[in-house]
């Protein structure tokens, strides 16, 4: 990577401005870096921009940036439908000579490639996607119309998420679980499979916890506490959950199943019954088609799910290529046992060369646990 693209990639890393993207901005002028700029929150100018302010306010006149080259993550935007004045314009009345960008911008209103070369801007790119999905997994889901899916596992040192006979509670400490808690409450829906409702029947409440992200969305009446619980989406192909779950006792109507074709008539009218206001997804054949089941969630407005399986669910979910990131909670605990449960199930892969590659490792420590996140890649 260039080193000019280097500078504005960390500099896009400073803020997340979401749902506006992570963008970083370098004005380069006879091999000399004279302004920089980076995108801080939406409604603000965007990254180049500031570098031409910055430019301007460092040469100390209107011209300061002719003749200069613009490294930028994102392509330049060139539509009038926001805030902001687009970059675009801003660029060729500035006389910018060339414009480098790491990635084009998946936005259908946004073409500031064609704009600035029919103006007479010579355009070399896109030279970096990849560090430019990395840093805005967020803004491509939303912009591409699909929900950013987390996916939490919890386990042992030793890899289990539960012991020979089923038992999983609690792998992890009160920390974590608490974590768990107010992560929940920046989700607009939390995913598990059957198996955990009829193993641990879980309410998938956020247990009125303080969210934990930057960005909560707090109730009017108390803005330090949310008492927002999301959607509850139980994957469940033949409709097996027992008819007194805590997930059907709760009539706030925000608890949604997912069944296949394969699902009995007599199991659909029972669980309608069982749960006031339950609402009954058929996505799939034989199994839950987990795609079309997250393209259904999207189209209903939601943007982040929380995916708190079985190793089972996991394995499906990661085949499916719907992940986008994982939390792996990992406990101080040794289980063993040929078998006891992964966390994650399948058949696995047959080749080291095919298996899935992560990126982007943060660490955080709860307690006596470990919190690690990683972006998930293709395999």
């Amino acid at each position: 990577m260039d080193r000019f693209m280097r500078l504005a990639f960390s500099l896009a890393k400073k803020t997340n401005p979401y749902p506006n993207p992570r963008v970083g901005a370098v004005l380069v002028k006879d091999g000399k870096i004279i302004g920089t700029g980076y995108h801080r929150k939406a409604g603000m100018p965007h990254a180049e921009v500031e570098a031409i302010e910055d430019a301007k306010r460092n040469g100390g006149r209107g011209d300061a940036v002719k003749g200069a080259t613009l490294y930028v993550t994102l392509e330049p935007c060139s539509h009038t439908m926001k805030r902001t004045a687009p970059c675009t314009e801003v660029i060729i009345s500035h006389g910018i000579k060339r414009v480098v960008y790491a990635m084009k911008d998946p936005n259908p209103l946004v073409d500031g490639t064609s704009v600035l070369r029919q103006a007479g801007v010579a355009v070399v790119g896109p030279t970096d996607e990849k560090e430019t999905r990395r840093i805005n997994r967020r803004y491509l889901a939303n912009i591409m119309k699909k929900p950013f899916v987390v996916m939490k596992m919890a386990m042992s040192a030793d890899g289990k998420t539960a012991t020979r006979t089923g038992d999983s509670k609690w792998i992890t400490g009160k920390e974590a679980r608490e974590y768990v808690h107010r992560m929940r409450a920046s989700f607009d829906a939390v995913m598990v499979g059957a198996n955990t409702v009829i193993m641990d029947d879980p309410e998938l409440t956020t247990h009125n916890s303080k969210p934990a992200t930057r960005n909560p969305k707090p109730t009017t009446r108390n803005p330090k506490l949310t008492k927002r619980n999301p959607y509850r989406v139980i994957v469940d192909g033949r409709l097996k959950i027992p008819l007194d779950a805590e997930v059907l006792r709760n009539h706030d109507g925000k608890t949604i199943i997912a069944a296949s074709e394969k699902a009995p008539e007599d199991r659909i009218r029972k669980i309608a019954d069982a749960g006031r206001g339950v609402r009954i997804f058929v996505c799939g054949k034989k199994d839950v088609d987990l795609s079309c089941l997250v393209s259904a969630l999207g189209a209903m407005g939601m943007k982040r799910i929380l995916i708190e399986g079985g190793s089972e669910l996991n394995a499906r979910a990661l085949d499916a290529g719907i992940v986008d990131r994982v939390h792996i909670f990992i406990a101080p605990k040794i289980i063993g046992g040929m078998d006891a449960k992964p966390v994650v199930g399948g058949l696995g892969i047959a080749r080291m060369k095919d298996a899935m590659r992560l990126s982007g490792m943060r660490i955080k420590r709860l307690g006596p646990d470990i919190l690690i996140e990683y972006d998930v890649g293709q395999r």
